[in-house]
């Protein structure tokens, strides 16, 4: 989940189980873990790697880890076009095309599969 962009300020994207990444009144405590540093963006962006925060604790850029993390510079978040494909779509049809094949591959005719 990311932040919402802000002038001059990195963003943050924090793990889905925050809801969402800002500094919302129960962003410290989600799910009874203390979650300061994986979903108040604030803190979140304060825990960048380089920026002041412990090698063995900072948080580094999205592009190299996982949530909570901080997003490069320059690059905002858009949401997808819902209309866009996906491999959802079509997965029925692919579950019926591995299984044939899978039938084929392990039948002991010489026969086509279907």
């Amino acid at each position: 989940i990311v932040s919402l962009k802000e002038a001059e300020k990195p963003q943050a994207c924090c793990p889905s189980y925050c809801g969402e990444c800002s500094d919302y009144p129960t962003c410290r405590s989600v799910r009874g873990q203390n979650s300061t540093f994986a979903c108040c963006a604030s803190q979140v962006v304060a825990m960048e790697c380089g920026k002041g925060a412990a090698a063995n604790v900072c948080l580094k850029k999205c592009t190299e880890a996982l949530p909570p993390c901080i997003m490069p510079d320059g690059e905002i978040f858009k949401t997808p076009d819902p209309a866009q494909r996906t491999a959802g779509e079509d997965c029925n049809e692919a579950v019926k095309d591995w299984r044939t094949r899978a039938a084929a591959a392990t039948s002991t005719s010489n026969a086509p599969a279907p």
